[in-house]
């Protein structure tokens, strides 16, 4: 970092250096700190996924043996819905455990980005096998108008069905719920900027599940009444209304996820607050933060210190100032401050 010198970026420097020590230990602390930060997500987000793993089995069986013996084609989409809901958990599965690595020489900011590409697939897989399903089957419901049957088998499967995904999105939203809290902000603003995308995908797929059964035993009750399939068509339709709708927003968040998403410039200001709140800090000329992973964060800032700091003061207030942003957000993996007299622009030029 610094050799001998006795200006640093346009300020004066006096006494010691910064040694390889002290930078050597600060990288472990920012290792560590990521590695514990991934550590708790994973926990949670392996268990949420576990457990809608589980369910998905479950509710894959007992739907397609109910939509075999109503006839209905609510039933046949919620089946199908059931069966990709499978797949994405695998997805998740797969996704949570390949990020979970610690960094490396290869990829010295982790695999945090690992849960992304998985999660993108995921929610391609609800988009291709709810939607597409969906559409199809209402569509050869109403060519082929065969009203359903045994329906008291179909409530009582659409209602076990409701169970499962409730408790599913239950032991989901827990971990969110505290990382919401971490960051000050309502759960649902959260999940239109969560970095834990597996866990997002398992609370989204989980709650359209839930409005997808919900909307398949209106449509069957619609039918039994009417003694029509015409309902129950159209629920199908709806099923897939609903399932547009998530894969669209899961999609979206994933795409972010993967461009390397920075934060609101709400955030960002907050941020430059605490670290110009520290004793020798005069500017804070510019600072930004990247998503590196679920809940883990790289926060790169340029600081204008007070010219009678020497390096050592400078070093000191640098980590207050990263001990200090760690504090008030427990997912920032990474600070790189870099001491500079005065504003620098960014680079607009891309490779």
């Amino acid at each position: 970092m610094l050799s001998s010198p006795r200006q640093f970026d346009g300020i004066p420097c006096r006494g010691l250096n910064i040694t390889r020590k002290a930078v050597h230990g600060q990288r472990r602390e920012e290792v560590q700190t990521q590695r514990m930060s991934s550590e708790a997500h994973h926990f949670g987000s392996h268990r949420s996924v576990r457990v809608g793993l589980a369910a998905a089995v479950t509710e894959t069986a007992a739907l397609g043996f109910a939509a075999w013996v109503t006839g209905s084609s609510a039933m046949v989409t919620q089946t199908a819905v059931s069966f990709a809901d499978v797949a994405v958990e695998v997805f998740l599965m797969v996704g949570v455990v390949s990020s979970s690595r610690p960094p490396d020489i290869s990829h010295p900011l982790g695999y945090g980005r690992e849960r992304f590409f998985w999660s993108l697939l995921a929610a391609i897989g609800i988009f291709v096998g709810g939607c597409g399903v969906a559409g199809e089957e209402a569509a050869a419901a109403l060519r082929h108008a065969t009203p359903p049957g045994a329906y008291a088998v179909g409530y009582v499967v659409l209602i076990a069905t409701v169970v499962l995904d409730t408790v599913t999105l239950v032991v989901a939203l827990a971990p969110l719920r505290k990382q919401a809290a971490d960051w000050r902000v309502s759960l649902r603003r959260l999940l239109r900027r969560s970095t834990d995308s597996a866990g997002t995908t398992v609370v989204v797929g989980n709650a359209a599940g839930v409005a997808g059964a919900a909307i398949a035993m209106v449509a069957l009750a619609s039918s039994q009444l009417s003694g029509n399939s015409v309902p129950d068509a159209v629920g199908s339709a709806l099923i897939g209304v609903v399932l547009f709708v998530a894969s669209v927003q899961l999609l979206r968040v994933n795409r972010d996820l993967l461009a390397g998403r920075g934060l609101p410039p709400a955030q960002l200001a907050e941020m430059r607050k605490v670290v110009a709140a520290q004793a020798g800090v005069v500017d804070v000329p510019d600072i930004f933060a990247v998503v590196v992973g679920p809940s883990s964060l790289i926060v790169n800032g340029d600081v204008t210190f007070d010219d009678d700091l020497d390096v050592p003061g400078v070093e000191t207030a640098i980590a207050r100032a990263s001990d200090a942003l760690r504090l008030r957000w427990p997912s920032i993996a990474f600070v790189y401050l870099n001491p500079v007299a005065g504003h620098r622009p960014r680079s607009s030029h891309s490779i």
